[in-house]
């Protein structure tokens, strides 16, 4: 890891050793991280590409990482996904919150990783995911 990764805190063997592979095989979208993720045992793709703090809390999560901007963004979207949701039938709307919450455990510790390594402090807590 470059010099961006150093802060206050040293970061857990967890977050270690899912910036090493993103270091090594780029982003979720990148054709090296799908073949490098692909070999991986299946607790270690969960530990790579799933966040379950950002699962359950979502935005509040990225504030105490300390992605402001992309916390607010994640608000804001949930705002609108909650209102879309309350016009649907009750089991549409549970299944677009459960999939907006998965979505956001998908792209917490991409995200983290473009903050603390990367010095990306943009507004898209998308970024660089598979799409």
């Amino acid at each position: 890891m470059d010099s961006n990764t150093s802060s206050s805190a040293p970061l857990s063997p967890k977050w270690q050793f899912r910036f090493n592979f993103f270091n090594q095989h780029g982003a979720p979208s990148s054709p090296a991280f799908k073949a490098a993720y692909k070999q991986l045992p299946f607790g270690e793709k969960i530990k790579v590409n799933f966040n379950f703090f950002a699962l359950f809390f979502s935005w509040i999560y990225f504030l105490i990482l300390g992605m402001w901007r992309k916390a607010l963004t994640i608000l804001g979207l949930s705002i609108v996904v909650m209102v879309v949701a309350a016009f649907m039938p009750k089991a549409v709307g549970n299944g677009i919150a459960i999939a907006w919450s998965l979505l956001i455990a998908l792209t917490a510790n991409y995200s983290y990783y473009l903050e603390k390594v990367k010095g990306d402090t943009s507004w898209n807590p998308f970024a660089g995911m598979r799409w």
